[in-house]
Protein backbone atom coordinates (compact mmCIF):
# COMPACT_ATOMS: atom_id res chain seq x y z
CA UNK A 1 0.00 0.00 0.00
CA UNK A 2 2.90 2.38 0.86
CA UNK A 3 4.49 1.61 -2.15
CA UNK A 4 1.42 2.82 -3.76
CA UNK A 5 1.27 5.99 -2.12
CA UNK A 6 4.37 6.65 -3.45
CA UNK A 7 3.65 6.40 -6.66
CA UNK A 8 0.15 8.46 -6.57
CA UNK A 9 1.75 10.89 -4.74
CA UNK A 10 5.35 11.42 -7.14
CA UNK A 11 4.95 14.89 -8.20
CA UNK A 12 5.77 13.42 -12.08
CA UNK A 13 3.03 10.94 -12.24
CA UNK A 14 0.63 13.41 -10.40
CA UNK A 15 1.22 16.77 -12.82
CA UNK A 16 1.31 14.19 -16.03
CA UNK A 17 -2.01 12.70 -14.39
CA UNK A 18 -4.02 16.08 -13.92
CA UNK A 19 -2.85 17.52 -16.78
CA UNK A 20 -4.17 14.57 -19.29
CA UNK A 21 -7.32 14.31 -17.20
CA UNK A 22 -8.10 18.07 -17.61
CA UNK A 23 -7.05 18.48 -21.24
CA UNK A 24 -9.56 15.71 -21.46
CA UNK A 25 -12.67 17.01 -19.11
CA UNK A 26 -11.92 21.23 -20.98
CA UNK A 27 -12.25 19.32 -24.45
CA UNK A 28 -15.92 17.44 -22.79
CA UNK A 29 -16.88 21.14 -21.59
CA UNK A 30 -16.36 22.55 -24.85
CA UNK A 31 -19.10 20.30 -26.25
CA UNK A 32 -21.13 20.34 -23.41
CA UNK A 33 -21.35 24.35 -23.13
CA UNK A 34 -21.13 25.04 -26.71
CA UNK A 35 -24.19 22.14 -26.73
CA UNK A 36 -25.85 24.11 -24.02
CA UNK A 37 -25.59 27.28 -25.75
CA UNK A 38 -23.69 28.89 -22.38
CA UNK A 39 -21.93 31.62 -24.07
CA UNK A 40 -19.97 34.59 -23.45
CA UNK A 41 -21.86 37.77 -23.26
CA UNK A 42 -19.52 40.43 -24.27
CA UNK A 43 -19.88 44.31 -22.81
CA UNK A 44 -21.52 47.08 -25.44
CA UNK A 45 -18.72 49.14 -24.49
CA UNK A 46 -15.82 47.14 -24.73
CA UNK A 47 -13.56 46.77 -28.00
CA UNK A 48 -15.27 46.36 -31.06
CA UNK A 49 -13.03 43.28 -31.90
CA UNK A 50 -14.54 41.77 -28.64
CA UNK A 51 -18.14 41.32 -30.06
CA UNK A 52 -17.11 38.39 -32.13
CA UNK A 53 -16.23 36.71 -28.85
CA UNK A 54 -19.89 36.52 -28.42
CA UNK A 55 -21.30 33.11 -27.76
CA UNK A 56 -18.04 31.70 -27.06
CA UNK A 57 -18.38 29.03 -24.43
CA UNK A 58 -17.64 30.19 -20.98
CA UNK A 59 -17.64 28.54 -17.21
CA UNK A 60 -14.94 26.44 -17.96
CA UNK A 61 -13.75 27.00 -14.80
CA UNK A 62 -16.24 24.65 -13.53
CA UNK A 63 -13.51 21.98 -14.48
CA UNK A 64 -10.88 23.91 -12.00
CA UNK A 65 -13.74 23.16 -9.52
CA UNK A 66 -14.46 19.29 -10.38
CA UNK A 67 -10.47 18.47 -10.73
CA UNK A 68 -10.23 20.16 -6.97
CA UNK A 69 -13.02 18.01 -5.69
CA UNK A 70 -12.04 15.19 -7.02
CA UNK A 71 -8.49 15.26 -5.03
CA UNK A 72 -10.02 17.13 -2.18
CA UNK A 73 -11.88 13.60 -1.62
CA UNK A 74 -8.67 11.82 -2.75
CA UNK A 75 -7.01 13.40 0.36
CA UNK A 76 -9.85 12.85 2.71
CA UNK A 77 -9.73 8.90 1.91
CA UNK A 78 -5.96 8.65 2.23
CA UNK A 79 -6.18 11.37 5.46
CA UNK A 80 -4.05 9.06 7.27
CA UNK A 81 -1.04 9.19 4.88
CA UNK A 82 -1.39 13.42 4.11
CA UNK A 83 0.82 15.26 6.03
CA UNK A 84 -1.43 17.95 7.29
CA UNK A 85 -4.79 18.91 6.71
CA UNK A 86 -4.49 22.85 5.16
CA UNK A 87 -4.53 21.58 2.37
CA UNK A 88 -7.60 20.43 2.46
CA UNK A 89 -8.93 23.74 4.31
CA UNK A 90 -7.23 26.15 1.53
CA UNK A 91 -8.54 23.51 -1.19
CA UNK A 92 -12.23 23.81 0.39
CA UNK A 93 -12.30 28.09 0.11
CA UNK A 94 -10.94 27.62 -3.36
CA UNK A 95 -13.94 25.94 -4.52
CA UNK A 96 -16.20 27.96 -2.15
CA UNK A 97 -14.94 31.25 -4.33
CA UNK A 98 -15.67 29.37 -7.50
CA UNK A 99 -18.75 28.36 -6.63
CA UNK A 100 -19.46 32.13 -6.57
CA UNK A 101 -18.44 32.99 -9.69
CA UNK A 102 -20.48 29.94 -10.43
CA UNK A 103 -23.47 31.52 -8.98
CA UNK A 104 -22.47 34.85 -11.12
CA UNK A 105 -21.66 32.91 -14.35
CA UNK A 106 -25.02 30.91 -14.64
CA UNK A 107 -27.02 33.93 -13.94
CA UNK A 108 -25.08 36.01 -16.54
CA UNK A 109 -25.52 33.30 -19.16
CA UNK A 110 -29.21 32.68 -18.53
CA UNK A 111 -30.33 36.17 -18.18
CA UNK A 112 -28.41 36.97 -21.47
CA UNK A 113 -26.49 39.74 -20.08
CA UNK A 114 -23.17 41.05 -18.28
CA UNK A 115 -24.65 41.72 -14.97
CA UNK A 116 -24.93 38.42 -12.86
CA UNK A 117 -24.80 38.52 -9.03
CA UNK A 118 -25.01 42.34 -7.55
CA UNK A 119 -21.87 43.15 -6.81
CA UNK A 120 -22.18 44.33 -3.36
CA UNK A 121 -23.79 41.04 -2.85
CA UNK A 122 -20.20 39.85 -4.14
CA UNK A 123 -18.08 41.81 -2.22
CA UNK A 124 -20.12 40.80 0.89
CA UNK A 125 -19.70 36.94 0.05
CA UNK A 126 -15.94 37.24 -0.47
CA UNK A 127 -15.69 39.42 2.89
CA UNK A 128 -17.48 36.65 4.81
CA UNK A 129 -15.28 33.82 2.91
CA UNK A 130 -11.76 35.48 2.90
CA UNK A 131 -12.66 35.82 6.86
CA UNK A 132 -13.94 32.53 7.44
CA UNK A 133 -10.41 31.28 5.46
CA UNK A 134 -8.33 32.89 7.91
CA UNK A 135 -9.83 31.42 10.87
CA UNK A 136 -10.41 28.24 10.04
CA UNK A 137 -7.61 27.56 7.08
CA UNK A 138 -4.58 29.55 9.86
CA UNK A 139 -6.56 29.63 13.06
CA UNK A 140 -6.39 33.40 13.58
CA UNK A 141 -7.40 34.65 16.68
CA UNK A 142 -9.45 38.15 15.28
CA UNK A 143 -9.31 39.03 18.53
CA UNK A 144 -5.49 39.04 18.72
CA UNK A 145 -4.68 41.55 16.52
CA UNK A 146 -8.15 42.82 14.43
CA UNK A 147 -5.55 45.11 12.14
CA UNK A 148 -3.68 42.53 10.41
CA UNK A 149 -6.99 40.37 10.38
CA UNK A 150 -8.54 43.21 8.42
CA UNK A 151 -5.49 43.75 6.43
CA UNK A 152 -5.67 39.93 5.26
CA UNK A 153 -8.81 40.20 4.16
CA UNK A 154 -8.38 43.16 2.23
CA UNK A 155 -5.86 41.12 0.48
CA UNK A 156 -7.74 38.24 -0.09
CA UNK A 157 -10.09 40.04 -1.78
CA UNK A 158 -8.42 42.57 -3.66
CA UNK A 159 -6.62 39.72 -4.97
CA UNK A 160 -9.49 37.84 -5.87
CA UNK A 161 -10.99 41.27 -7.61
CA UNK A 162 -7.28 41.74 -9.08
CA UNK A 163 -7.47 38.11 -10.48
CA UNK A 164 -11.24 38.40 -12.27
CA UNK A 165 -10.48 41.92 -13.98
CA UNK A 166 -7.12 40.37 -15.18
CA UNK A 167 -9.26 37.86 -17.47
CA UNK A 168 -10.55 40.40 -19.89
CA UNK A 169 -8.36 38.98 -23.36
CA UNK A 170 -7.64 35.41 -24.67
CA UNK A 171 -5.20 33.46 -22.47
CA UNK A 172 -4.06 36.50 -20.59
CA UNK A 173 -5.36 35.44 -16.42
CA UNK A 174 -3.94 32.02 -17.49
CA UNK A 175 -0.70 32.81 -18.53
CA UNK A 176 0.28 35.13 -15.41
CA UNK A 177 -1.59 32.95 -12.95
CA UNK A 178 0.83 29.78 -14.48
CA UNK A 179 3.93 32.20 -13.75
CA UNK A 180 2.98 33.05 -10.21
CA UNK A 181 1.50 28.82 -9.98
CA UNK A 182 5.79 28.18 -10.79
CA UNK A 183 6.52 30.98 -8.51
CA UNK A 184 5.15 29.29 -5.24
CA UNK A 185 5.86 25.83 -6.64
CA UNK A 186 9.51 27.49 -6.43
CA UNK A 187 8.50 28.40 -2.86
CA UNK A 188 6.97 25.54 -1.55
CA UNK A 189 9.95 23.72 -2.35
CA UNK A 190 12.14 26.17 -0.61
CA UNK A 191 10.35 25.71 2.36
CA UNK A 192 9.64 22.04 2.10
CA UNK A 193 5.86 22.47 2.38
CA UNK A 194 5.11 18.92 0.35
CA UNK A 195 0.87 19.61 0.60
CA UNK A 196 0.85 23.32 -0.69
CA UNK A 197 3.38 21.88 -3.23
CA UNK A 198 0.77 19.74 -4.55
CA UNK A 199 -1.61 21.97 -4.95
CA UNK A 200 0.69 24.14 -6.49
CA UNK A 201 1.56 21.54 -9.00
CA UNK A 202 -1.94 20.77 -9.73
CA UNK A 203 -3.02 24.29 -10.31
CA UNK A 204 -0.10 24.44 -13.00
CA UNK A 205 -1.27 21.36 -14.59
CA UNK A 206 -5.31 22.55 -14.96
CA UNK A 207 -3.49 25.76 -16.22
CA UNK A 208 -1.56 24.79 -18.79
CA UNK A 209 -3.87 22.20 -20.07
CA UNK A 210 -6.53 25.26 -20.29
CA UNK A 211 -4.36 27.65 -21.94
CA UNK A 212 -4.23 25.37 -24.83
CA UNK A 213 -8.00 26.15 -24.88
CA UNK A 214 -7.81 29.83 -24.01
CA UNK A 215 -4.71 30.70 -26.05
CA UNK A 216 -5.93 33.49 -29.22
CA UNK A 217 -8.63 33.24 -30.57
CA UNK A 218 -10.08 31.08 -27.64
CA UNK A 219 -12.19 28.51 -27.65
CA UNK A 220 -13.50 28.27 -24.02
CA UNK A 221 -13.12 31.18 -21.80
CA UNK A 222 -12.64 30.47 -18.06
CA UNK A 223 -15.36 32.82 -16.78
CA UNK A 224 -15.93 34.00 -12.87
CA UNK A 225 -16.40 30.38 -11.95
CA UNK A 226 -12.55 30.01 -13.11
CA UNK A 227 -11.17 33.73 -12.58
CA UNK A 228 -12.08 33.67 -8.87
CA UNK A 229 -11.49 30.26 -8.10
CA UNK A 230 -8.27 31.04 -9.43
CA UNK A 231 -7.80 34.90 -7.13
CA UNK A 232 -8.39 32.28 -4.31
CA UNK A 233 -5.89 30.15 -4.97
CA UNK A 234 -3.78 33.02 -5.22
CA UNK A 235 -4.55 34.89 -2.26
CA UNK A 236 -4.75 32.20 0.23
CA UNK A 237 -1.14 30.26 -1.20
CA UNK A 238 0.07 33.42 -0.85
CA UNK A 239 -0.77 33.01 3.22
CA UNK A 240 -0.10 29.59 3.21
CA UNK A 241 3.56 30.22 2.02
CA UNK A 242 3.65 33.28 4.32
CA UNK A 243 4.28 35.52 1.02
CA UNK A 244 0.99 37.30 1.40
CA UNK A 245 2.87 41.00 2.08
CA UNK A 246 5.23 40.65 -1.35
CA UNK A 247 1.69 40.28 -3.76
CA UNK A 248 2.27 43.59 -4.72
CA UNK A 249 5.75 42.33 -6.49
CA UNK A 250 4.75 39.05 -7.96
CA UNK A 251 1.28 39.93 -8.03
CA UNK A 252 1.69 43.51 -9.78
CA UNK A 253 -0.39 42.68 -13.19
CA UNK A 254 -3.24 41.69 -10.84
CA UNK A 255 -2.78 44.89 -8.46
CA UNK A 256 -2.62 47.40 -11.43
CA UNK A 257 -5.81 45.95 -13.26
CA UNK A 258 -7.82 46.34 -10.11
CA UNK A 259 -5.93 49.83 -9.40
CA UNK A 260 -6.96 51.23 -12.98
CA UNK A 261 -10.42 49.88 -12.80
CA UNK A 262 -11.02 52.04 -9.12
CA UNK A 263 -8.59 54.73 -10.82
CA UNK A 264 -10.95 55.12 -13.61
CA UNK A 265 -14.44 54.93 -12.00
CA UNK A 266 -13.33 57.40 -9.23
CA UNK A 267 -11.91 59.83 -11.64
CA UNK A 268 -14.58 59.13 -13.80
CA UNK A 269 -17.47 60.57 -11.12
CA UNK A 270 -14.64 63.18 -9.99
CA UNK A 271 -14.27 65.04 -12.65
CA UNK A 272 -18.22 64.90 -14.68
CA UNK A 273 -17.24 62.48 -17.16
CA UNK A 274 -13.23 62.67 -17.84
CA UNK A 275 -11.40 59.55 -18.46
CA UNK A 276 -7.81 58.83 -17.65
CA UNK A 277 -7.58 55.36 -19.70
CA UNK A 278 -9.48 54.92 -22.51
CA UNK A 279 -11.14 51.70 -21.27
CA UNK A 280 -10.59 49.54 -17.75
CA UNK A 281 -9.04 47.67 -16.64
CA UNK A 282 -5.80 48.49 -18.09
CA UNK A 283 -5.15 45.27 -20.79
CA UNK A 284 -8.52 47.27 -22.94
CA UNK A 285 -6.65 50.36 -22.26
CA UNK A 286 -3.71 48.95 -24.26
CA UNK A 287 -5.74 47.19 -26.89
CA UNK A 288 -7.45 50.49 -27.23
CA UNK A 289 -4.22 51.88 -28.30
CA UNK A 290 -3.56 49.26 -30.96
CA UNK A 291 -1.62 46.71 -29.58
CA UNK A 292 -3.00 42.96 -30.16
CA UNK A 293 -4.20 40.47 -27.64
CA UNK A 294 -0.93 38.22 -28.09
CA UNK A 295 1.02 41.45 -27.26
CA UNK A 296 -0.62 42.46 -24.58
CA UNK A 297 -0.16 38.91 -22.98
CA UNK A 298 3.18 38.61 -24.24
CA UNK A 299 3.85 41.93 -22.27
CA UNK A 300 1.76 41.00 -18.89
CA UNK A 301 3.73 37.47 -18.83
CA UNK A 302 6.63 39.10 -19.53
CA UNK A 303 6.29 41.84 -16.78
CA UNK A 304 5.46 38.85 -14.47
CA UNK A 305 8.36 36.53 -14.99
CA UNK A 306 10.55 39.67 -13.69
CA UNK A 307 8.22 40.14 -11.08
CA UNK A 308 8.36 36.69 -9.80
CA UNK A 309 11.88 36.88 -10.46
CA UNK A 310 12.70 39.91 -8.32
CA UNK A 311 10.22 38.56 -5.44
CA UNK A 312 11.95 35.04 -5.31
CA UNK A 313 15.57 36.46 -4.50
CA UNK A 314 13.88 39.19 -1.94
CA UNK A 315 11.95 36.54 -0.31
CA UNK A 316 15.48 34.15 0.00
CA UNK A 317 17.59 37.21 1.46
Amino acid sequence: MNKMYEILFNPVFLFILIFVSSVILFYAAYIELTSLQFGQIVRDDGPETHLKKTGTPTMAGLVFIIVFLVVEIFLLVLKDYVNGTLALKINIFIIIFGFIGLIDDYLKVTKKNTKGLPGIFKLILQILFAGFGLIICFNYNTMSNIFVFALLIFIIVGTNNGVNFTDGIDGLCTMVTIVVAIFYISISREQKTNELLYINLLILAILLAFIIFNHYPAKIFMGDTGSLFLGAYVAFMAIALDVQYYLPIFGIIYMVEVLSVIIQVSYFKLSGGKRIFKMAPIHHHFEKCGFSENQIVAMFTGITIVACIIAYYIIRR
